[in-house]
């Protein structure tokens, strides 16, 4: 077998490339561990994607969700993520105050804050519990 990435040979019970380190055979056939919605209740999923949904819009739904629902595993797990989306889209807002770069910087996040959002909403209207891109991965909560 060899490395599909530099050329390398590799041996046969290996699963990354000894030169570069590329995942191959196994490895690179694993998929990212992104979809968490066989964590999750059915019932309560059912129950709550709605709520969970509008907590992306507002710090006011999050408290309004955490109010009507406060045992719901599954808005918690959106809640996660709809806070560290605010935590994203204040950081783009305090880049803005450096000139140039900074502007431009600002408005790529800003734009990337509102994709996340509406990936968000509709994963969550959907019933899903999939990790947002690049946010995602740096929320860790134990929901059992």
């Amino acid at each position: 077998m060899f490395c599909p990435k530099c050329g390398t040979q590799i041996p046969e019970n290996d699963h990354y490339c000894p030169t570069c380190g590329e995942p191959v055979g196994t490895a690179a056939k694993a998929p990212a561990e992104t979809d968490h919605t066989a964590m999750f209740e059915p019932e309560d999923i059912e129950r709550s994607r709605y709520l969970a949904g509008f907590c992306y819009f507002s710090v006011l739904f999050v408290i309004l969700a955490l109010l009507l629902e406060p045992n719901s595993k599954f808005i918690r797990y959106h809640i996660n993520q709809a806070v560290v989306l605010y935590v994203f889209g204040i950081l783009c807002g305090l880049v803005a105050i450096i000139p140039f770069i900074g502007w431009i910087a600002s408005v790529v996040g800003a734009v990337a804050c509102i994709v996340f959002t509406v990936m968000g909403i509709i994963h969550a209207v959907k019933g899903q519990a999939i990790d947002l891109p690049l946010i995602g991965k740096h929320i860790v909560v134990r929901y059992d």
